[in-house]
């Protein structure tokens, strides 16, 4: 009986092993698909997607400040330390002004204010809807052109900030798209803001929770560590009234009129802050304060926000876990958010925004020295162009 068994034991032993090398006999044969993906860019992986810096500038005396095409970047500001927000490739001139600034009330005619970019100049901002999907990167499906002005009192403390919005297309299948801003800090909780003022109908009920204020409303309510400015619950609300779902990203579809608003924030007294502790799209920093733009598509927790920016506490976590990186790029470092300090035109519906600027490809690359001119040049036909917004091209 024993030897029986132990015979079997061994004819089943015999059976695995000629089973096994017969697989890896198969195996060998086979030939499995080969991984054929090759990623349009290779952008290295330290690569921060900045095309803005934060130029140190120190002023003994009331100063205005141009940047290298004339514009003001900064106007009567008083004796201080400032970091000026400019394209990576800018120079700045002070030039000495003569009489004392008086500081009134935020509702008031400030004098002393910081600009981004530029006074009465926008930048453009891009956004694109399918994160976390690294989509189509034709980065049209949220455009608006942004400037902000900072209103300091003449200590060089930021009293609040205005965000002038100039919405200019929606290629994205969302019918929901919001947009929202958010104050940040490493080491304390935010609560900074006395009220915000828009200067319109911000339809904010579709994503964002707020209580009124006497002429406006608060920051988002629910919110942990941060502050989060609501700027509009309804993108689309600010175009004229259309059937379309794609707004100005196609040259052969009527163009739609969009209408420009702002949205102010003033600080609680006690909490006006250095001027150069007010930072824009930075890394947080021990002791200073950092403003995001992020963008709402569809859902609250479906948050696109700029490479490195903290998402909100209303932010659905399982997003970032399918990106693999948790700073809002994929893993060959492709984003969702793209800003030119400039006011540039944006991609026509799936054209690629680096085959409609050749040195965009080149810039995200690693060649950093293109910094903020990877706009120079551009395939005009790759671009809309049926409505102009002061563009530089």
């Amino acid at each position: 009986m024993l030897s029986q068994k132990l015979k079997n034991i061994n004819s089943l032993i015999m059976r695995s092993c000629a089973i096994v090398i017969s697989l890896l006999i198969l195996a060998s044969c086979v030939k499995f698909p080969e991984e054929t993906y090759v990623s349009p860019l290779s952008v290295p992986a330290d690569f921060n997607w900045k095309s803005i810096k934060a130029k140190p500038v120190s002023v003994n005396t009331i100063a205005t400040i141009l940047n290298e095409e004339g514009d003001t970047v900064a106007y009567f500001i008083p004796p201080g330390d400032y970091s000026i927000n400019v394209g990576m490739n800018d120079t700045l001139k002070i030039i000495a002004e003569d009489s004392n600034p008086l500081t009134k009330a935020l509702s008031g005619n400030i004098k002393e204010v910081i600009y981004f970019p530029a006074k009465g100049k926008y930048s453009t901002i891009m956004f694109e809807d399918l994160f976390p999907i690294k989509g189509d990167m034709d980065m049209n499906d949220v455009v608006f052109g942004l400037n902000i002005e900072y209103f300091l009192d003449n200590q060089a403390r930021v009293l609040g900030f205005r965000m002038n919005i100039q919405p200019r297309a929606t290629g994205s299948s969302y019918q929901a798209i919001g947009l929202a801003a958010t104050i940040s800090s490493l080491d304390k909780k935010v609560s900074i803001v006395k009220e915000i003022i828009h200067s319109s109908d911000p339809r904010l009920s579709r994503f964002f929770s707020v209580n009124s204020t006497k002429d406006g409303y608060t920051p988002e309510v629910g919110q942990s560590k941060y502050e989060v400015i609501p700027i509009t619950g309804d993108f689309r609300s600010n175009f004229a009234q259309t059937t379309q779902l794609f707004i100005n990203v196609r040259n052969i579809d009527q163009e739609v009129k969009p209408e420009n608003f702002s949205v102010t924030v003033e600080f609680n007294s006690e909490d006006k802050m250095p001027a150069s502790d007010f930072t824009f799209l930075e890394e947080l920093q021990q002791g200073k304060f950092n403003l995001d733009i992020f963008a709402v598509f569809g859902q609250r927790g479906r948050e696109v926000h700029f490479k490195g920016q903290k998402p909100t506490d209303n932010f659905n976590f399982q997003f970032l876990l399918s990106t693999m990186t948790g700073d809002f790029s994929t893993v060959d470092n492709w984003v969702w958010a793209i800003l030119s300090d400039k006011s540039i035109r944006h991609q026509q519906e799936f054209v690629k925004i680096y085959n409609a600027y050749p040195n965009f490809k080149t810039w995200a690359e690693g060649e950093i020295s293109i910094g903020s001119d990877w706009h120079i040049p551009s395939v005009k036909d790759s671009l809309y162009t049926r409505l102009d917004f002061s563009y530089v091209n």
